[in-house]
């Protein structure tokens, strides 16, 4: 395996994106969360009001930062079953920005994703969805931003998921029909509750699958005081295997090696508490700048190493067949 040493003491002494500017980002982030998660939006539940006033917002958020449609248009149709077997119309956004090499047909694609959906209204009360996961897509744009000055080497797939409320819905959806060949991702970056970290702990999960990968991404530990932790991705911790539990599931069932960031579930955890009042910013706002720096280490590590051929099999982590998930 060729050394990633080099890769990531280049991206700790230059990094693309500065102080000044990451503190923009950051502030920015902030802002998204608390419009997403606003009486307004009402919860984003799938095929909601809600819903399309959060999609206007990311997609007007995903023009300003010079981003484009993979194919066609930002929005995505698919229709999928409910559990109780009624059928629904949900709708991922996908956007395409493109890196210093676009245009080499070899060269793989860096996925950023999270989903925008959450509970919507149940007896009277909004479900908010601060953490769950206004807080994943912020970081999202915020990483958008970023490259939007500081170009990636890789060209950027950026894809807000609908419905992984309900059983992951929007990702199987793509994950079903792509708007490229799921063979040229090269990785995926999956955020879903970013925000809450009780205990200034923010996850890492998949390095288990893919073991370059915390060889590439520990030495972010520490970064703005956010402890950067591995684990949730080991198949005989059942429930606590993370790796079921959001819209990396399908990348991973494809062959596409993921890094899924989160914290652990907390109370306010799909409550209609979970609201923007209750993040700790400085943590948050940490927790953005580690992704930051994160989407930049992966993107320079891609150049020389393959973090598909280094994944295990689906059968050795269990997860053959595997046909649930949603956190």
């Amino acid at each position: 395996m060729p050394s990633l040493l080099p890769v990531f003491a280049i991206g700790l002494a230059h990094w693309p994106v500065q102080a000044a500017e990451s503190a923009a980002l950051t502030a920015q982030a902030m802002i998204d969360v608390n419009k997403l998660a606003s009486e307004e939006m009402a919860g984003r539940a799938t095929d909601s009001k809600g819903s399309a006033l959060a999609r206007e917002y990311i997609i007007s958020r995903l023009q300003q930062l010079g981003l484009t449609p993979c194919k066609d248009d930002f929005v995505h149709e698919f229709e999928f079953q409910t559990r109780q077997g009624s059928s629904r119309i949900g709708k991922n956004i996908i956007a395409c920005s493109p890196g210093s090499m676009s245009g080499h047909a070899s060269a793989p694609v860096l996925a950023i994703t999270a989903h925008y959906d959450h509970l919507g209204e149940k007896g009277g009360k909004i479900y908010h969805g601060a953490d769950d996961n206004a807080s994943g897509v912020a970081a999202v744009l915020a990483i958008a931003a970023a490259m939007k000055e500081n170009p990636s080497q890789h060209d950027l797939m950026v894809i807000l998921f609908d419905a992984e409320e309900m059983g992951l819905s929007g990702s199987r959806a793509f994950a079903a029909k792509p708007v490229m060949d799921m063979a040229r991702i090269g990785m995926n970056m999956n955020f879903d509750m970013i925000a809450r970290g009780d205990k200034g702990e923010l996850y890492a999960s998949g390095a288990y699958h893919t073991p370059a990968l915390k060889n590439l991404l520990a030495s972010l530990d520490g970064t703005q005081g956010v402890k950067l932790k591995f684990g949730h991705d080991r198949p005989e911790q059942g429930q606590d295997d993370w790796t079921k539990q959001s819209d990396h599931l399908p990348f991973f069932l494809a062959g596409v090696p993921h890094i899924y960031f989160g914290v652990e579930d907390h109370a306010d955890y799909h409550q209609p508490t979970d609201t923007a009042d209750k993040i700790n910013p400085q943590f948050y706002l940490g927790a953005v700048d580690l992704l930051i720096k994160a989407s930049y280490l992966l993107d320079q590590a891609m150049l020389t190493t393959d973090f598909r051929n280094k994944s295990k099999d689906l059968q050795a982590a269990g997860l053959a067949g595997a046909n649930k998930g949603g956190k």
